[in-house]
Parts: structure tokens; C-alpha cells; sequence
């Protein structure tokens, strides 16, 4: 029996009230900045003025001062404070999906006027740019669709003998990722731990030296030094072998990578394409929308997933970060089949052209040991928050223990509630975060959120043996989760994410040994320690915390 197609969502009315408004807004001041030209062109010409004239210094405060009251005169019109009334009133009243980002762009909106206006337009309406991401990224590839759907349908019916068995309650998981992300449950595969950038660039430089037939490299970050020009030159000399190169990187994470490493990559013969790539990111609204991923596939039988991106910093080798501590996976068996299907997902979003073949969704000859997986991802182009709802189904299915590692500490509401029931229920929730920053407002927004973690019972601890940037949920020794998505917002409701979700106790704990050995490097933070901290720093935690939604 055919499934059933999916029904599309319908976009909701308040989304497209909030469409309409925003519309409205636009083409208002549009047609108030046209009716008050000639007044802002001589406020203009004054400023202009001013700038040029070289004269003393109270006749250039006369020209500011004249060119300021002429703006203000404008600015505070009855008919653009309306309009701006109108505009926070409709994100108050229809932009309500997310009540803490809903209060932060009110407040951009207030202390910044004009500038928060242009910065909700740029990057605030998410919804919009939703929708467009939808309509240009194709659709999933029909055979693992298929066989999620009629996965599903069995699960639901109580039918379902040919999947491996998953211990209650993280069978709801598993049947909650097959809905919403879509992804099947892939049981005979070999999995292997990579820690650090040691094991994981070997493994990595070995299967792209064995590459025979195609490498589908995509990363946010490559960098231009010694290990990612090891890996270029591989790449290079792999593809004038005959094999087929495709390389994807995000346009701003490989910001810096530089022409002459493009043209090189080129010049091989290995086609590399930027994901939404941002001439001026600033004032684009595809800068807040980055591809976080990091997969390899490599002839169709191996691949890599995890949280190290390409480059030295990665092994280590920046004295300001010291020692990196990161967490891949080498997968070979069915889960390869889903790297792939992600891979040839974006690659078709980034040129428009699709990939096709028989070769590139190779037979699995080898039989590998019944190690069930489902690899999920999340995005703009997602309908559900994939990876976000597939944390919250493995913490609030917990029964003894809850281990995480992430390198930012902002969750959604839902997500903290859902630790904090877990650790007030008697359960052994332990988190360990970076005792340095990378990015100086994460780190203290992270650190917001800890006093309340804290207070409930959950045990948080600050690595103190270099910067740790692995993201791994280990629940009660039976389930693991392992991939790009950190623990904060940006990760679970902005940034393309990709995510193991593995249902094998031999896996989980190897990494439950990594984590053992993470927390003999880490200091425990303390609530009395907490109550003793700077004011500065309770300042700094506040402010990056307020803004988190935005981060």
C-alpha cells in the first residue's frame, strides 16, 4: 500500500496578517520619507556642510544643531511615531511564537528607533524568510521519504517487526523524528568516536586518499592554513585522478578562505559552491541564516558528522584557544545513505541543478552490526524544529541521568523547564560549558542561565583544559545524540543543523567515557560562588542574556 502524501502547512493567518502589516509599514515610509524629501535633503546638505566647512567650531555646532532640529521635527511627526506605534503593536499582537525574542526586538525597537526598524526588516521577520527557504530547497530524496513514512505508519500500528529494537521510552523519539524530520531509522552500521582533531583529521585524510569514485565535502568553516591546504591538496589530487569532487561551504564561516584557495580548487578540477553567499552581510537578510553543518561522504560507503570544522584551530594550534576538545563520528553502513541525501539537498540548493545517478546511493555490500541511527536536521527549510524537539523527547524520556556537553548554554524555555523538572525528579543532570570564549556574548549569556540551572539541582561545570566545542546529549546510557547543533538558539531555530540520533548502548558509552574524562578537567560551578561574582559580570550576564534570542 502507497503512503499517503504529507498535507502541506498552510501558513498561519497571523503570519500573514504580519506579512501584510509589515508591507503596509514599508510602503508608509516609503511614501513619508517621499513627502519629506526636500527636508531631509537640506538636513542632509547641512550635515554635508558641516563636514566640509573647516571653520570654528561654533559655526560647525550651528550647522549640526540646524541639521538636527530639521530631523527631529520629522522624526517626531505624529504621522511616523503612528506608524511606528503600528508596527510594535503588530509584532506584540501576531509575532508570537517566541515570547522572549518578541520582547527583545521591542526593545531594539524602542532604545533604537530608525535603526532597530531597519534591523527588524533585515533580519526579524523569520517567518518570511522561512517561507522562502521552503519553496527554493528541494525535496528529500523519495526512497528514504518513503521508507520514513511507511516506518512511521507501522510504528503507529503497532507493526513494525523489521526495525532493530529501541528500549522505552526513546521509542518516541525515534517515531517523533521519522514525523517531523522525516528520517528513517537505519539500523546496520559501524560507528566509530573520533575525539579531537588528532583522530578525526587522520580518519578523514584516510578515507579522501581511498576516495575512488565521488567526495561530497561540506563545511560552515575552512580555513586557509596547514590543515585545511592538506585537505585541498588531497581534494585536488583526488580529482585529477578522475574522482568526483563537490565541495559546499558556508559564504560567511569561510569567509576568509580566500581566492587562490578557490582558484586552486578550481584549476583541479573540484567544484566548490558558497551556501547563500553574503557580499555585504550586514545588510543582508542571508546572513542570519548560515549552514552549520559539517558533513563527508566519501564513494558512498563512508561518512563523517560532528562538530569539528577544517582548521588548525581546530587540532589545537592557536595558542589562544589552546587545546581544542571536539567530538566526530565515522559512520559506514545504511546512515551514510542520509549524509548523502543531505549533501545532494544543498548542493541543489546551491547551484539549482540536481545531482542524480545510480553510483551515488551505492548498494551496501558489507553487513555492519545492528547500531539503529537516525541522523535529523533543522533549518530554514524545516516545518518543525527537528533537532530542538528531538533534545526535549530524549531529556523528558530520561531515567536516571542526563550528561550533556555544549560549547553555549542558551536554550529555549522549553528545553531549560525540561532539564530543570529532570534534575527537581531526583535524575543526575550534568552539563559541562567552555571555561573560555570564543564569542565573548554567548559566553556570558551562557553564563546568565546558570544561577537557574543551578538552583534546581542541576550540576554545571566550566572546562578548564583548553576551549570544548563537542555537542553530545547522553541519556541514561542507552541513547546518544551527536552532531553541529549546539545547545542554544541559534543553532535549534536558525542555523541548517545536522544531528545523529544514535540507539546503541556500546556507542553511548564510549562517549560516556569522553565525558567522564571531560569532567576530571572542569571546574563545578557553585551557587555560592555565583552570589560572591563581580558586579560587572552580573551586568554583562544580564545584557547577553536579554539578547540571547537575537545571538
Amino acid at each position: 500500500m502507497k503512503p499517503r502524501p504529507r498535507p502541506r502547512r498552510r501558513p498561519r493567518r497571523s503570519t500573514r496578517l504580519l506579512e501584510v502589516l509589515l508591507l503596509l509599514a514599508f510602503l508608509g515610509t516609503a511614501a513619508f520619507v517621499a513627502a519629506h524629501l526636500p527636508t531631509l535633503q537640506r538636513a542632509g546638505g547641512l550635515l554635508r556642510d558641516s563636514l566640509a566647512s573647516g571653520g570654528l567650531l561654533g559655526e560647525l555646532l550651528g550647522y549640526l544643531q540646524t541639521a538636527l532640529r530639521d530631523l527631529k521635527d520629522v522624526l517626531l511627526s505624529p504621522e511616523l511615531v503612528g506608524l511606528y506605534v503600528l508596527i510594535t503593536g503588530g509584532i506584540i499582537l501576531l509575532e508570537n511564537k517566541n515570547p522572549d525574542r518578541t520582547v527583545a526586538w521591542l526593545l531594539v525597537l524602542v532604545l533604537l528607533p530608525l535603526v532597530g526598524l531597519l534591523l527588524y526588516f533585515l533580519v526579524g521577520p523569520r517567518f518570511v524568510a522561512m517561507r522562502w527557504f521552503r519553496r527554493c530547497t528541494p525535496s528529500a530524496s523519495s526512497a528514504l521519504t518513503e521508507l520514513s513514512e511507511v516506518q512511521a505508519r507501522k510504528l503507529a500500528e503497532g507493526d513494525a517487526p523489521f526495525l532493530p529494537p529501541v528500549a522505552p521510552p526513546f521509542d518516541r523519539t525515534v517515531r517523533l523524528l521519522l514525523r517531523n524530520s522525516r528520517t528513517p531509522l537505519l539500523a546496520h552500521n559501524e560507528v566509530t568516536v573520533l575525539t579531537d582533531g588528532d583522530a578525526t583529521f587522520g580518519a578523514i585524510l584516510g578515507a579522501l586518499r581511498e576516495a575512488r569514485h565521488f567526495i561530497h565535502l561540506e563545511y560552515f568553516a575552512i580555513a586557509n592554513d596547514g590543515i585545511g591546504n592538506e585537505i585541498r591538496e588531497v581534494l585536488e589530487e583526488r580529482s585529477r585522478a578522475g574522482v568526483a569532487v563537490r565541495v559546499v561551504y558556508d559564504g560567511v564561516g569561510s569567509w576568509k578562505l580566500g581566492k587562490d584557495y578557490l582558484d586552486s580548487l578550481q584549476e583541479a578540477g573540484v567544484e566548490a559552491h558558497p551556501f547563500l553567499p553574503a557580499s555585504f552581510p550586514m545588510f543582508r537578510r542571508e546572513f542570519n541564516y548560515r549552514n552549520h553543518r559539517k558533513i563527508l561522504v566519501v564513494d558512498g560507503h563512508t561518512g563523517f558528522v560532528g562538530g569539528l570544522n577544517i582548521g588548525d584551530m581546530y587540532l589545537g594550534r592557536n595558542p589562544e584557544m589552546g587545546h581544542w576538545r571536539d567530538t566526530h563520528l565515522r559512520l559506514r553502513g545504511e546512515g551514510v545513505s542520509k549524509l548523502q541525501e543531505i549533501f545532494l539537498r544543498d548542493w541543489q540548493f546551491c547551484t539549482r541543478k540536481p545531482l542524480e545517478g545510480a553510483d551515488l546511493f551505492p548498494c551496501v555490500e558489507e553487513v555492519y552490526p545492528e547500531k539503529p541511527l537516525q541522523i535529523a536536521t533543522s533549518g530554514p527549510d524545516s516545518i518543525w524544529e527537528a533537532i530542538l524537539q528531538g533534545y526535549f523527547s530524549l531529556i523528558s524520556g530520561a531515567r536516571r541521568r542526563i550528561w550533556i556537553t555544549t560549547p553555549y548554554l542558551v536554550p529555549s524555555p522549553d528545553l531549560i523547564g525540561a532539564l530543570k523538572v529532570a534534575a527537581l525528579s531526583g535524575l543526575d543532570v550534568r552539563i559541562i560549558i567552555p571555561g573560555k570564549a570564543d564569542h565573548k556574548m554567548v559566553y556570558w549569556a551562557s553564563r546568565g542561565n546558570l544561577d537557574d540551572l543551578l538552583g534546581a539541582g542541576i550540576r554545571v561545570y566550566s572546562y578548564q583544559n583548553g576551549f570544548i566545542h563537542s555537542k553530545i546529549v547522553l541519556v541514561d546510557g542507552e541513547v546518544a545524540s551527536v552532531g553541529t547543533a549546539n545547545m542554544d538558539l541559534r543553532s535549534l531555530e536558525i542555523n541548517y543543523e545536522v544531528q545523529a540520533f544514535l540507539y546503541d548502548r556500546g556507542v553511548t558509552e564510549r562517549l560516556e567515557a569522553d565525558f567522564v574524562q571531560d569532567l576530571a578537567h572542569s571546574r563545578e560551578f557553585t551557587l555560592e560562588e555565583r552570589r560572591c561574582r563581580p558586579l560587572k559580570e552580573r551586568f554583562l550576564e544580564s545584557l547577553c542574556r536579554l539578547l540571547s534570542p537575537q545571538l
